[in-house]
């Protein structure tokens, strides 16, 4: 029976529906919401289908199909009478049906599930895809062998219970490499929806929360009523959302914007520019002029011998004529609406009330020649080619409620369409068109922010930051390593803990690949300081949920009594494999992505010499609130990124050698000191504040990437 909306709100699996819904509606690939790395499209969602896995089947462009079975939240368990059994249950007897085209069987739930599932479940499916086999799991650790035990386990009761006979080795792999576990918190006001509607504001004209709305309410309907949605027919629910007479547009203004054209964008003007231009001092005196006199001008941009050679452009603000008249250009445009605008509501008040204007149109009007038609053509595939919202001439994201649309058209460069913000524009860019964002206000603290790379990057990283929450401490430190730079060892540490598990040495959230000289050197440092710390009953190990690494006492103090704590029975070497590898590495990135502000191309510094970067751009505001509290007004900013982890590294080399202190997402008393937040070191200074203790601390001595010193 489907699952109906309630006054609360709507339940999970509708808004991973509704998910599904959006990506089918704009045509975009699924891997933008799974791991799945195909380029394949949705073409059909079958609601409550009277499948085995019936939650919600997808049908590709491809013609293969991918079951969802949603979970807001589920524990791993062998019992029969358990969720995560029910869910074992339904994939092996989707399997048994032998549909070739089945392609994937998705468990999706939140992150806070049982980590068993998020967590390890996820890496240990990922290491089978990519070995392709079973043999991985003899490289597991025990805590991770006990959670591949009992998802075969429930496999292979469920297949005996069916076939009436024990299911073989490769028929296990075959079923296991269909399982996909996928996270999607995608809730109200979090941040996976946030990024949604973000999306959203830059695909529809109407109002993004009603929009958003709409399709979870079509996804309660469809569910509770068992229905199939096919794209054609979600498109034509949704054409009136979307923008009108899009089909006549080119690709990125259909993808991206609603567009403001006076007189309609399929008809770009090229013919004639229309110029508001002031006359040099040679120019007045050549048409002797004796007042202050601006011009407004209609000319030919092709001459007789159908060449663009009238007008001479010159950046940013000259014009030099055929004749040789010279002029300083004040705005250029393509249609004469558009210029008397620019008069009526632009032109600086000191022409407007003291120059004599003076009009120079042409002759008479031509019908289109076939150079100008081309010309045309090739400005509308110049944008149909763009795919970023950056601005074209100062490069950065146009994250602004509206900007230009103008043609590059100079001595430069030409034929060049794109878009540009208000404040970038120069005079000599020809403005053809305008380009609205509708309801973007709600984000205007997002200035210049790029969300599309936002959007890729998320996805990958920021494992630095997830267990930050757990600690017990507001203010823990986190160090960074500059001096780690090469990693191409086919060598690698882990650590036995006392429970059986291994937990490998991992810099930045990946596998640490070293030489064997430096990791015999390394095992022998790390059993000798595992001895020591024992024998003053203080020994090393692990914090059992963040994994955070250092002897008991330090653990406690970071995490209190949250965690358990789990003790380092020994080192050991191991050759490096990239198997393991893809079980245990964390992520791609490990501190970015990340943002901070600009203020004119510098870093923006709180009054209490604080360098603030925040991991959820959406906090924004709360953040802005509480340092404005410190009594200083923000300054115009901008949001940047720090798109990766040499990147962030070379950053924070160079505020902290200015001294300079950076801190994620920093709160702060109305006396500036610090009450929450993760300050950022380098290893130097911990390696001095510990030779001065006549310690000797290497980079090698750290481990759980950086972030506890051993």
């Amino acid at each position: 029976m489907g699952l109906q909306a309630t006054n609360a709100g709507i339940d999970f699996q509708q808004r991973v529906s509704a998910y599904m819904m959006m990506l089918m509606e704009f045509d975009m690939n699924i891997s933008l919401a799974l791991q799945l790395s195909r380029n394949d499209k949705i073409v059909g969602l079958n609601f409550e289908a009277c499948k085995s896995i019936d939650d919600l089947v997808m049908t590709l462009d491809s013609e293969k199909n991918i079951y969802f079975q949603m979970k807001r939240t589920i524990s791993l368990s062998d019992s029969e009478t358990s969720e995560f059994y029910g869910v074992c249950e339904q994939f092996v007897k989707q399997y048994l049906k032998q549909n070739q085209n089945d392609i994937a069987y998705i468990l999706a739930t939140r992150s806070e599930s049982s980590k068993a599932i998020t967590v390890k479940l996820k890496r240990i499916l990922d290491g089978i895809r990519l070995a392709n086999n079973l043999q991985v799991i003899k490289d597991l650790n025990q805590e991770e062998k006990n959670v591949f035990d009992k998802v075969c386990n429930n496999i292979k009761k469920v297949y005996r219970n069916l076939k009436k006979d024990d299911i073989t080795e490769e028929c296990l792999l075959n079923i296991l490499l269909r399982i996909f576990v996928e996270i999607f918190d995608i809730e109200n006001g979090e941040e996976y929806e946030k990024s949604i509607k973000l999306i959203l504001f830059n695909l529809i004209s109407v109002d993004v929360e009603l929009f958003w709305r709409t399709l979870i309410s079509k996804a309660v309907d469809y569910g509770a009523n068992r229905r199939y949605l096919s794209k054609q027919a979600l498109k034509n629910q949704c054409q009136s959302y979307i923008e009108k007479n899009k089909d006549d547009k080119p690709n990125f203004i259909e993808r991206f914007f609603e567009v403001s054209w006076k007189e309609g964008f399929d008809d770009i003007q090229v013919q004639l520019d229309y110029v508001i231009a002031v006359p040099s001092d040679e120019t007045k005196s050549a048409l002797n002029l004796e007042k202050e006199t601006v011009f407004i001008m209609e000319l030919y941009r092709f001459d007789d011998s159908k060449k663009k050679e009238s007008v001479q452009y010159i950046p940013p603000n000259r014009m030099i004529l055929k004749n040789g008249f010279e002029f300083e250009v004040l705005f250029r445009c393509g249609t004469q609406t558009r210029s008397y605008q620019y008069i009526e509501n632009e032109l600086p008040d000191k022409i407007a009330d003291s120059y004599e204007v003076v009009v120079w149109p042409v002759k008479e009007y031509f019908n289109y020649t076939d150079v100008e038609l081309l010309h045309q053509k090739l400005l509308l595939k110049s944008l149909e080619t763009q795919n970023e919202c950056k601005c074209i001439n100062c490069g950065k994201a146009i994250f602004d409620n509206n900007s230009y649309c103008v043609e590059i058209d100079n001595e430069e460069t030409s034929d060049l369409l794109g878009l540009v913000h208000h404040k970038c524009i120069r005079p000599v860019d020809r403005v053809i068109g305008e380009i609205i964002i509708p309801h973007i206000e709600d984000y205007s603290y997002l200035k210049h922010f790029d969300i599309n790379m936002w959007l890729k990057l998320i996805l990958k990283g920021k494992q630095a930051w997830s267990n930050i929450e757990i600690m017990a401490t507001n203010c823990p430190a986190m160090t960074i390593d500059t001096d780690e730079v090469f990693h191409d060892g086919n060598y690698c540490l882990y650590h036995v803990l006392e429970n059986g598990d291994k937990r490998y040495l991992t810099n930045r959230g990946v596998i640490d690949r070293i030489s064997k000289q430096e990791a015999e050197t390394l095992q022998k440092k790390f059993n000798n300081r595992i001895k020591l710390d024992k024998s003053k009953g203080n020994p090393t190990g692990y914090s059992s949920k963040s994994y955070i690494y250092g002897t008991y006492s330090q653990i406690i103090e970071q995490v209190g009594e949250k965690e358990d704590f789990i003790e380092c029975v020994e080192t050991k070497v191991s050759l490096y494999s990239e198997t393991v590898a893809k079980i245990y590495n964390d992520c791609e990135t490990y501190y970015s992505p990340i943002i901070y502000l600009s203020v004119d191309g510098e870093p923006f510094i709180l009054p209490n010499g604080i360098f603030p970067m925040l991991t959820n751009p959406f906090d924004l505001p709360r953040f802005i609130n509480n340092w404005e509290k410190m009594g200083f007004e923000m300054p115009d900013y901008e949001v940047c990124i720090i798109k990766d982890d040499n990147e962030f590294i070379l950053k924070m080399i160079s505020l902290i050698t200015n001294r300079i202190l950076p801190v994620v997402d920093g709160m702060f008393g109305v006396d500036g000191k610090m009450i929450k937040g993760v300050h950022m070191h380098l290893m130097w200074e911990f390696q001095q504040e510990h030779a001065k203790r006549g310690e000797n601390i290497t980079s090698g001595e750290m481990t759980n990437d950086n972030t506890q010193l051993v």
